[in-house]
Formats: C-alpha cells, sequence, structure tokens
C-alpha cells in the first residue's frame, strides 16, 4: 500500500468511527478504542476503500454458482451495535458463530484484551482460511478460528462469558444455552416470525433467556443443521411474499392479484422522518394472522408495482388464497406548521390487492392505530426458553430447540 493511500485509509477509518459515535451508535470508550484500533480494510482487501470503510455497507466476500451470497462482512454501523450490546470486559472468553472475514473477532480480540481468548467458528473452511490469514497479517494471531457448524458451539472452549451470532439464526440451539455462562450473554440476530428479525442481548433470567436490548439488522441466514428454509412466493419480477413458517399461498391467484388495480388508504398516522417504526413490523408480526412479508426490487419499487414502508420490504398480511395488503407510506403535511421540527412527515398506510384487500386493510388499520395509541414508544420484551419448558405468557412462537414469548 503506497503512503498517499495509506493516508487515506486512515483518514476513511478515522471518519468512520467519527461518524458512529455522531450517530450515537458507538456509546462507549471501549467500542470506540477497539474500532480505532482495528482498521477494516485488510479483511477486505478487493474492495475499494470509501465501501470499506461505509457506515451501512456489507460487503459480500463469497457466494454460490448461481450468484447467491453465502459469506459477507457484516456493516460496520451493525457491527458497533452488536459490539455494545454484547457488552465485553477485559479477560472475557467470548465464542462467535460466523467468522466471516475475522474482522468482528479480531475486534472481539482487542476488547476481551490479552488475558480473554476469543474463538470464532464458521461452516465454510474457505470462510475460515480466509479470516485465519486476515487476523495472522494484522497481528491477531491468538484467535482461535475453527471450521464448525456454528449451531454445534465449541464446547471445548468452553463456557463462555460472550456469545456473539454473525448469522441470521431461526431457532437458540441447545449448545448455545449450554456453553453460555450462567451470567454470560448471548447476542444474535433472531429470525423471530415471519421473516421479522432482530438482533438480541440474551441474558439469564432463572430457567430462560431475556431480552436486555434489541436492534434492527438483517444478516445472511445460518447453514448446517441450524438452516431453515422459509416459503417464499414470487409476484412478479422482483417481488415476492416472504411467507410465516409452515405457511403456503395460492400462487396464480396472488400474481394475478399484484397486476390488477389496488387500493391504498391511509391510517392518519403520522411520523417525522428520523422517528424509529420499526417496531411495528414486530406488532404485527404478533398480533395479526396471516402475517407475511413483502419484498420489494428498487425497479419495482419505481414503477410503482410494490411501494412498501421501508427500502427492503415490509410487513403485509395475506388470506393465502386470492389477497395480500400490506404498509406503505406516503409524505404528509405536519399537524402545526409552525413547530420548530421542520423534519419531513409521514404517514402510515395500507396497499392492497385482489378481492378480499378491504378486509385484509381493516386488520392493518386497526393494528396500526393499536400500535399508536398504545405501543408506539414501546419496545417488546422476548423471552427465550430452552424445550421442554413451556411458557404461556405473552405471544408464543415455538421453535424445534426453544420457545419465544413476546410482551408488549
Amino acid at each position: 500500500m503506497s503512503t498517499d493511500t495509506r493516508a487515506t485509509a486512515d483518514q476513511l477509518h478515522t471518519g468512520l468511527v467519527d461518524l458512529l459515535l455522531t450517530r450515537g451508535t458507538v456509546t462507549s470508550p471501549q467500542v470506540e478504542a477497539a474500532l480505532r484500533a482495528v482498521p477494516r480494510h485488510p479483511f477486505v482487501p478487493n474492495t475499494p476503500l470509501g465501501t470499506a470503510y461505509a457506515p451501512d455497507d456489507a460487503v459480500v466476500t463469497k457466494r454460490d454458482a448461481g450468484g447467491v451470497a453465502l459469506s459477507s462482512a457484516s456493516a460496520p454501523g451493525v457491527v458497533a451495535a452488536m459490539l455494545e450490546q454484547l457488552d465485553v470486559r477485559p479477560g472475557m472468553r467470548i465464542l462467535e458463530i460466523g467468522a466471516g472475514t475475522g474482522y468482528n473477532a479480531a475486534l472481539l480480540a482487542s476488547l476481551t484484551g490479552p488475558t480473554g481468548h476469543v474463538v470464532t467458528v464458521d461452516i465454510d473452511s474457505d470462510v475460515v482460511a480466509g479470516a485465519r490469514n486476515a487476523l495472522a497479517a494484522t497481528g491477531f494471531t491468538h484467535v482461535e478460528v475453527l471450521t464448525s457448524d456454528g449451531a454445534q458451539g465449541h464446547a471445548p472452549g468452553g463456557p463462555y462469558d460472550r456469545i456473539i451470532v454473525t448469522a441470521g439464526a431461526w431457532d437458540l440451539p441447545p449448545a448455545w444455552w449450554q456453553q453460555l455462562t450462567p451470567t454470560g450473554r448471548l447476542v444474535v440476530p433472531l429470525r423471530i416470525i415471519g421473516g421479522t428479525s432482530r438482533a438480541i442481548a440474551f441474558d439469564h433470567a432463572g430457567d430462560h433467556l431475556t431480552s436486555r436490548s434489541m436492534i434492527t439488522c438483517g444478516f445472511l441466514a445460518m447453514r448446517g443443521i441450524g438452516a431453515r428454509d422459509e416459503p417464499t412466493l414470487t409476484l412478479a419480477d422482483g417481488v415476492s411474499l416472504l411467507l410465516s413458517e409452515g405457511r403456503t399461498a395460492a400462487a396464480e391467484p396472488m400474481s394475478d392479484a399484484l397486476t390488477r388495480a389496488s387500493t391504498r388508504t391511509w391510517s392518519g398516522v403520522t411520523l417525522r422522518s428520523g422517528q424509529p417504526f420499526q417496531e411495528l413490523d414486530l406488532w404485527l408480526a404478533t398480533t395479526s394472522p396471516g402475517f407475511c412479508r413483502i419484498i420489494a426490487a428498487p425497479d419495482a419499487v419505481t414503477s410503482d408495482l410494490a411501494t412498501p414502508a421501508f427500502r427492503w420490504g415490509g410487513a403485509a398480511l395475506t388470506n393465502s388464497t386470492d389477497s395480500f395488503a400490506y404498509l406503505t407510506i406516503r409524505s404528509a403535511e405536519p399537524e402545526d406548521p409552525d413547530s420548530a421540527d421542520d423534519r419531513p412527515v409521514f404517514e402510515l398506510g395500507v396497499r392492497a390487492h385482489g378481492p378480499h384487500g378491504d378486509a385484509l386493510t381493516q386488520v392493518l388499520l386497526k393494528q396500526i392505530q393499536r400500535w399508536d395509541d398504545e405501543h408506539r414508544d414501546t419496545t417488546p420484551r422476548i423471552d427465550a426458553y430452552l424445550k421442554p419448558a413451556w411458557p404461556t405468557a405473552g405471544t408464543v412462537i415455538d421453535k424445534p430447540n426453544s420457545v419465544l414469548t413476546v410482551t408488549w
């Protein structure tokens, strides 16, 4: 690397950490110090420096023969937020599920220090080799990098004070429970229900785990024994419905509904730009029968074929036969034009397709209003129980190894 290129990398590195501090993503001196100590570009060597230090850009590092992403370096903003959730202290033993490029393991090693120990595992031997080489090249030779199915953890190195998962998990396998110390913390991007995911920090609470914090995120799904296919219904090029586990829907009538005239109904519920409303998706997922998610490619949004509220998709309902409806959004006028808050205002609404779209619209509108009246500022608590335990409070979500409850 030339002197000028190194200077540019250093400048971009510093700017990234400064931005994450300004945003409030980084809140602790420990995480700030780790992020400043470990540059990102050596772990993504074939990536332009501007992309390597972009706060919200994940970098795909391996694809299968069909072009599907298999491994990636998570966006720095997500990495930093999950490190804050994890709350690593010097001397801790840490297990990372999903080695990726090795960047996160280097940060973990920086946080736990010379008296701690980091084990990172990945199911893909190529990924493991790449992470091991990058860690060695950056001076983190003491990190243990192993090829293993992440759902099995790594018992010989446990028990662990902290376990962090950097792949989308559909369940909490027994090994993670068994290898976590009684005072330990598990941070995992968990697919809760209907494609709705959160990175959740779980602590022990007697006979179960309970959430301490949650952030919205998206991760490549786990492979191996922890993998789970989520049914997807393609409606058109660039538009699909991600159905809840175990559900099916009639492909031809649903696709036909998309091509016909839709209705848009507005809720009167508004929010300003920057106001969080991601928990609305989770509220709808846990209160609305027939919940699913609509995924729309940029071209589909631009052409008005599908206009979900989030750029990556959004909450939807389907009757599984011929109709669906989903959360959408539009610009709105502020209630108080003289307000000192000049951020843009948006109104939530429902777009519906199919002969029974009106009924689905009314269900969604009712739940949007309830969320606005009762839960706009609420973060739910998620508790996890290892089977055969079976809780009864809250919304109960059954997984193969565990049972989740969501309490608002």
